[in-house]
């Protein structure tokens, strides 16, 4: 639509889904990378599920990212919740851990323990928080072009075009805003995760679809 391309001429094809091991969290990881060894690909897009699913391709791409983007209304930078270091509330944390903190971007922040706003800080995370993404509109766009693994959780928008999602949080961002600057991105990874649809005509699935939508044909066309 937005760039007058239709998606099914774009040369992008279904590998299917990868059963998950419910509290299972190595099996899940060993299914996934099983799957990932067997997919030659170039470029990537996977659906979620919770945002567990990241750290999963994080740790099978790992040096391979150079620049990975996390938008997201939480940080998720947790150490460990509900004794667990795996789950959605530490998976940047994670990832930082994989790559290196200087690697890593967080952009749509709104909702943060005290704690984990510190530990951002400390380990020199580079985060930009709604009301940056409002105050200055040239940052997503710029972020977003440098990024070759961008994460999406769907709670970055406001619950107003994407209320069902795991954790909602006010004062999102407009979908808008990431149609606008859409084209300048040329990722080799994308990730869109924690879609929780009550029904077939969910707002939010709707949403999903088509920001994957235009996601995959500027990934063709590039």
């Amino acid at each position: 639509m937005l760039l007058r391309t239709d998606v099914r001429e774009t040369d992008a094809s279904d590998w299917g889904d990868v059963e998950v091991s419910f509290g299972d969290f190595r099996e899940t990881k060993r299914r996934i990378h099983e799957v990932l060894r067997s997919v030659k690909s170039n470029k990537y897009v996977f659906l979620g599920g919770d945002h567990t699913t990241t750290f999963f391709i994080v740790s099978f791409f790992g040096e391979k990212i150079r620049n990975y983007v996390h938008l997201d209304a939480h940080a998720d930078f947790e150490d460990e919740y509900l004794g667990s270091k795996f789950n959605h509330d530490c998976v940047l944390r994670r990832v930082g851990e994989i790559l290196g903190w200087d690697k890593i971007k967080l952009i749509g922040l709104r909702s943060v323990s005290e704690k984990a706003l510190s530990d951002l800080e400390a380990y020199g995370v580079e985060y930009y928080t709604i009301y940056d993404i409002l105050d200055n509109r040239n940052i997503l766009g710029d972020v977003l072009s440098k990024a070759d693994y961008i994460s999406i959780d769907m709670d970055v928008f406001d619950p107003a075009f994407a209320p069902e999602v795991s954790n909602p949080e006010p004062f999102g961002l407009d979908p808008n805003e990431l149609f606008l600057v859409i084209n300048k991105i040329n990722p080799t990874i994308v990730d869109l995760v924690e879609v929780v649809p009550k029904d077939i005509n969910s707002i939010t699935s709707i949403l999903a679809a088509s920001i994957l939508r235009e996601i995959i044909i500027v990934m063709d066309k590039k």
